[in-house]
């Protein structure tokens, strides 16, 4: 099935950075810095375990460009935040509403696995350091609904 070829470059692109900025939005969400080391090796670790477990072509696809460029996706997320830390979150829930609208062009089920698949790298990341003594603290819970909303799916 050619999955790739439904999508321009600008929102393939954004498909596959999309896991990092959504990582990246949590991390800053409650940001702790004796958990730092965990949540940024959920971000690296889960795209690709989620992956297995989705079943997806698409997801397969895009893991496949994503891990080659990992270093690039997470400069280029390091470097939005640092230009415009007030913006950022608002920049990544409309790229998740981007994402939703081009998931449209692609059969449903590859288009739900999607979304699951980049809120469950968020919560990942969001469980791998506890804030305030709990797992996942308020505000990562604010954003996680944002994004879910965004993605047009269930908060998880």
């Amino acid at each position: 099935m050619a999955l790739k070829e439904n999508f321009s470059s600008d929102e393939w692109e954004n498909l596959v950075g999309l896991p990092y900025a959504i990582s990246m939005t949590i991390m800053v969400a409650a940001p702790n810095v004796m958990g730092v080391w965990g949540e940024t090796k959920a971000t690296m670790q889960e795209p690709a375990k989620l992956a297995a477990k989705s079943g997806s072509a698409l997801v397969g696809l895009l893991l496949a460009e994503m891990q080659p460029r990992l270093q690039e996706l997470m400069k280029k997320q390091q470097a939005a935040l640092k230009q415009n830390q007030a913006g950022y979150r608002a920049n990544t829930i409309e790229a998740c509403r981007r994402a939703a609208a081009a998931l449209s062009k692609v059969p449903p089920e590859e288009a739900l696995a999607y979304k699951n698949w980049v809120l469950g790298i968020g919560l990942k990341v969001a469980e791998a350091a506890k804030e305030h003594g709990v797992a996942v603290s308020d505000p990562e819970k604010v954003v996680i609904a944002e994004i879910s909303s965004a993605l047009g799916i269930p908060a998880q």
